[in-house]
């Protein structure tokens, strides 16, 4: 991962890929487990609606969960569930509806997210891939986008129009993964690294 912005809080991270979720893993997973073992409360969100599996990695049911939340059915507290102490919680999908409106535009997520705040330390986000219009919506909602790009398959031209994508809509790219990498797991952690020392001069700013 590359370029840490500066921006003044990165509480809420959401993590967007250039192709659909094929290999079963998630980098947004990957992020918050990393943050919660360095002592932070995380709260790991599955904001895929279309193709789940944030809560197969981690061997949680999936019959209510965010889209419960959103559609005023569920509360968080009734769904979110402690995998990690008082460190992990993951937020699941639940059982979309699949329908054609994009559920993130509504006021519930705006409160959820806020809620989320004033409860954890982080929120990472496993969005749905850049081309659906909810990675739009959700980047717009965060404090940063870290953007999944699989060489061989996502040319340079198209990643930089992905990202001129995002940034117009006020969204900032805070960093890069490059899949299929010798050094990805190295980069990864590095980017853990900065993530933490940002906080600490975040706090020491006046």
């Amino acid at each position: 991962m590359e370029n840490i912005q500066t921006t003044r809080s990165l509480k809420t991270i959401l993590v967007t890929t250039t192709r659909a979720y094929s290999d079963g893993s998630s980098v947004a997973a990957d992020i918050a487990t990393m943050v919660a073992h360095n002592g932070k409360r995380v709260a790991l969100l599955d904001a895929d609606l279309r193709c789940p599996l944030v809560h197969n990695l981690f061997n949680l049911p999936n019959r209510v969960g965010l889209i419960d939340i959103l559609h005023g059915q569920r509360s968080l507290s009734g769904v979110i569930h402690s995998v990690n102490s008082n460190h992990l919680f993951v937020l699941t999908a639940g059982q979309s509806t699949k329908g054609k409106s994009d559920p993130f535009t509504s006021s519930k997520m705006a409160k959820l997210i806020s809620q989320l705040n004033s409860d954890f330390d982080k929120i990472i986000i496993h969005g749905p891939p850049f081309f659906y219009t909810e990675a739009t919506t959700l980047a717009t909602k965060v404090d940063g986008v870290v953007l999944l790009i699989h060489p061989g398959h996502t040319k340079s031209d198209t990643s930089r129009a992905i990202m001129d994508k995002f940034q117009k809509t006020g969204a900032k790219i805070i960093g890069i993964v490059m899949r299929n990498q010798p050094k990805y797991q190295m980069n990864q952690s590095a980017f853990i690294d900065k993530l933490l020392t940002f906080d600490r001069r975040a706090r020491l700013a006046p």
